[in-house]
């Protein structure tokens, strides 16, 4: 229907305005509309009435036309009255009126200031018990609103001159600020400018509904009685409504009827201590609610009466008279407010409080620091759209505002937890940037101290591209050193949250180990950066650029002992960090080196099948291990090279290769052949190679067959004679085996490994041992000749071969020991040493030397077996190779 209305009318209402439906509520005959200004988005209410449903209700009860009309005249002059009257009046406690009443041939609209409710809908919200709306009320609203209505009736009685006389529930409005608003003029009287002080009350029409009449039940008694109009009639009424709010209904209930309120009127005023009621209201209530107007309190007497001598409605009643204070006073209260903003109710504070103060944020500078201390405090608990709506606007304006920008700065977690990401990059951190150029020192250090806080909303992006650089430019071309630290302190956090690594190793490290201060303060917080920096860069960059600047403050003398410590714990972690990855990548780009499972560095034996074995099989080879197990003898550990005894775990014999071609070898180095390395390089022969057979079966009987050598014979293993004169390199045997040569006469290659003798050697007889005929062979025999060739060569070792097999048992067959594989398998061999004792030793044939007379003799490296303990210096139970 009010569309229907509007449309009707070609005003400034439905042209100008945007307005809702259908209405928020009803307020007595007025229906009340959310509308918003078009071209500015201001928000407004718009009152209207429709006068064909008052027509139609009058139209009802009977009469002729011309009553009709005239009885629709007097209600519409009523309400236009009401329109009217607002526009005359002008006080914060009075509804303010934006767009003056316009009527037409089937309605009356009007514009107002935005309303939520009235005081009808509060009261009947509050007695249902619903909870949780946007016009519910507790006790400091009440409070407020009450003392906001007694200033109200103050002006209308002392300034305008005019009694309400309407004063009812449905004629009080709460805005959107939460304020209270005075309206429904349309009975109101000028009492100063009336002849008469009477009053009658237009008596009730049952054609119309009670809102559009005269509610005696909230009348004064002498006024419905007595027809006196008097100031005192709207106190009264106030009386009246404070009931109603507690209690849900007014003292008096007559049905409208006058004989009714003459009966009930003395009895309802007997105010009992109802438990509704707070306890302070009962020194007030009876005050309001007297029979006798001399009797009541005035307006300015409830003003300040007990019922508002609290620090909460005091602190809104100075709010309210701000701008009368002086500045020492505006200054003491915005330092004191934020001690009892937690006090107030949320509804208070977003709604009565937060407009206020927002509204003094840009008039005087010197309040913009407290102020805007006290807004950020209510907007924590504001929702985000409330925060962005009435309080990011206003952070906008303080990029000029130095102690703003301070106290945003300080406040910045607040902002930051009620701003999305995009919000916070394009509006806040422009405040950030001017903070971080302003001139004073003051502001650039509070900006970079809560720079770790700010960069959690910020992207990757954002942290390097546009704060990383304006960090950094603060921090090169500071002369503070308090704002040095709070750069230090920064340049951590962006670190911290995702400062990517090429910004680390290329800018910032550089930037660090450019600065030249050596103040305590500044080179212990250089170091907190370095912290993270440590394990992220390359180890490149920590030993050229990171470990020298360490060292560098470590050193100065200023330090305490403690922080020295700290520089050293971290310079060590550095260190070992270039170490350990350093070697690292050495081994990995070295091609010979390898490793073990267990870490152990892998030789190359030259035997590449036997490394893949235990690389796979996580075994040392044994040209790897420097020192084999021991063996026991007589309760003695003694160590013996692993390079001439196998492993525990295996067994061995030797076996025979195919020959290898002989090469010719200048007769130059010939005289190098005095050494087994030289030997094995220089002239043909047998390869012996031990082949590894499973010991598991025959290790016990292996025990006690030891057991039994162990008194016969001596236990020793080969070590190189000490040379007085001429020390030479000891010799390292590796048995590797060969075929014997097939054609004796084959002059051999000098670079055949196991040479056995000199190839210098002299002619001689062919001798027999145990491990084959070792002999000359005549150059007459191969070339044809009677005579010796420069190729003349000592026959290969034929080396016997013995198989042991679990089933052996006799004591009488001579097992070659395990750990020494160079015993004789004959029975009972002996040999003469230097002494010309007998020994266990195997006779083996001297490889030949040339002597002073150009002839050839035998002669072996000087290895003697190792004296076994219990022995004694002159004793003949070792043997000797000569």
């Amino acid at each position: 229907m009010f569309s229907s209305a509007i449309k009707s009318l070609s005003s400034n209402i439905s042209s100008h305005y945007s307005v809702s439906q259908p209405a928020v509520f009803q307020a007595g005959p007025w229906s009340v509309f959310d509308a918003k200004r078009r071209n500015t988005g201001n928000q407004v209410s718009v009152f209207t009435f429709d006068k064909r449903k008052l027509e139609s209700l009058l139209s009802r009860g009977g009469g002729s036309s011309s009553t009709l009309r005239r009885d629709v005249e007097e209600t519409v002059v009523r309400l236009r009255q009401e329109a009217s009257m607002l526009a005359k009046l002008r006080h914060p406690a009075v509804l303010e009126l934006v767009e003056p009443v316009e009527e037409g041939r089937s309605s009356i609209s009007f514009v107002t200031e935005r309303v939520t409710a009235c005081l009808t809908s509060v009261i009947e919200r509050k007695a249902s018990g619903r909870t949780g709306s946007d016009d519910e009320v507790d006790e400091i609203e009440i409070q407020k609103g009450l003392l906001q209505l007694a200033k109200g009736l103050e002006f209308l009685h002392f300034s305008a001159g005019i009694v309400h006389l309407g004063l009812v529930p449905g004629a009080v409005f709460v805005n959107a600020k939460g304020d209270w608003k005075i309206s429904g003029f349309g009975f109101a009287q000028d009492f100063r400018t009336q002849g008469t002080s009477e009053y009658f009350v237009s008596p009730y029409d049952s054609r119309l509904p009670a809102s559009m009449q005269f509610n005696i039940d909230y009348a004064a008694p002498e006024l419905v009685l007595d027809h006196l109009l008097d100031p005192a009639n709207d106190m009264f009424s106030l009386g009246c409504i404070i009931h109603a709010i507690y209690s849900s209904r007014p003292p008096l209930a007559t049905n409208q009827n006058p004989s009714t309120y003459q009966n009930v009127v003395n009895q309802a005023l007997r105010i009992s201590r109802d438990s509704r009621f707070p306890t302070y209201l009962f020194e007030v209530l009876p005050q309001l609610l007297t029979r006798r107007p001399a009797e009541r309190m005035s307006s300015r007497d409830f003003q300040n009466s007990k019922y508002f001598d609290n620090i909460l409605v005091n602190t809104i009643r100075f709010l309210d008279a701000f701008p009368a204070k002086t500045t020492s006073e505006r200054h003491a209260f915005m330092r004191g407010l934020s001690k009892v903003l937690r006090q107030f109710p949320n509804s208070v504070l977003q709604k009565k409080i937060l407009p206020i103060l927002v509204d003094e944020l840009d008039k005087d500078e010197s309040l913009v620091g407290p102020i805007l201390t006290n807004v950020l405090e209510i907007g924590k608990d504001m929702s985000q759209l409330g925060f962005c709506t009435r309080i990011l606007p206003s952070l906008k304006t303080m990029r000029d505002s130095p102690a703003g920008q301070i106290v945003l700065l300080d406040k910045i977690a607040i902002v930051q937890s009620k701003v999305n990401g995009t919000q916070f990059k394009d509006d806040v951190m422009p405040l950030v940037y001017q903070a971080l150029s302003s001139q004073s020192p003051s502001v650039q250090e509070k900006a970079l101290n809560a720079m770790p806080v700010i960069a959690k909303s910020l992207d990757f992006a954002t942290i390097k591209n546009e704060v990383y650089p304006q960090v950094a430019g603060v921090f090169s071309h500071t002369n503070s050193l308090a704002v040095k630290v709070a750069s230090l302190l920064a340049l951590y956090g962006l670190i911290k949250s995702g400062l990517d690594k090429y910004t680390v190793s290329e800018k910032l490290v550089p930037l660090l180990k450019g600065m030249k201060t050596r103040e305590p303060t500044v080179i212990m917080q250089a170091m907190q950066v370095y912290v993270p920096i440590v394990p992220m860069v390359d180890v490149s960059v920590l030993a050229l650029d990171v470990l020298p600047h360490l060292w560098a403050m470590s050193v100065s003398p200023l330090l305490k002992v403690e922080q020295f410590k700290r520089f050293m714990e971290l310079i060590h972690q550095a260190g070992d960090r270039v170490e350990k990855e350093h070697l690292r990548k050495l081994v990995e780009m070295d091609p010979d080196h390898g490793r073990s499972r267990n870490g152990d560095i892998l030789p190359n034996t030259g035997d590449e099948e036997a490394d893949f074995e235990a690389l796979v099989l996580g075994r040392q080879p044994a040209a790897a291990a420097t020192v084999s197990p021991a063996r026991v003898n007589g309760g003695h550990q003694q160590p013996v090279s692993n390079r001439l005894v196998p492993n525990d775990n295996d067994e061995f014999s030797w076996n025979e290769e195919e020959e290898v071609p002989p090469k010719p070898v200048p007769k130059s180095s010939r005289s190098t052949a005095s050494s087994f390395g030289g030997m094995r390089s220089q002239s043909g022969g047998l390869k012996l190679q031990p082949t590894r057979t499973p010991m598991n079966a025959i290790r016990a009987q292996q025990q006690q067959q030891q057991q039994q050598q162990q008194q016969q014979q001596p236990v020793f293993s080969w070590q190189q004679k000490q040379q007085q004169q001429q020390p030479q390199t000891s010799p390292v045997l590796t048995p590797k085996v060969v075929s014997p040569p097939s054609r004796p006469n084959r002059v051999p290659s000098m670079s055949e490994s196991n040479v056995w003798a000199n190839p210098s050697a002299t002619p001689g007889a062919v001798r027999t041992t145990s491990f084959g005929s070792v002999g000359l062979v005549n150059g007459s025999v191969a070339g044809g000749g009677g005579g010796l060739t420069q190729a003349s060569f000592i026959q290969a070792l034929t080396p016997s071969t013995t198989t042991l097999t679990p089933t052996m048992a006799s004591a009488t067959v001579n097992t070659p020991d395990l750990n020494n594989p160079w015993t004789s398998s004959v029975s009972s061999p002996t040999a003469v040493n230097s002494s010309g004792s007998g020994s266990s030793f195997p006779a083996l044939a001297p490889p030949p030397k040339r002597t002073a007379s150009g002839s050839e003799s035998f002669g072996f490296p000087q290895l003697v077996p190792q004296k076994p303990p219990g022995q004694q210096n002159g004793s003949s139970g070792y043997a000797s190779l000569l």
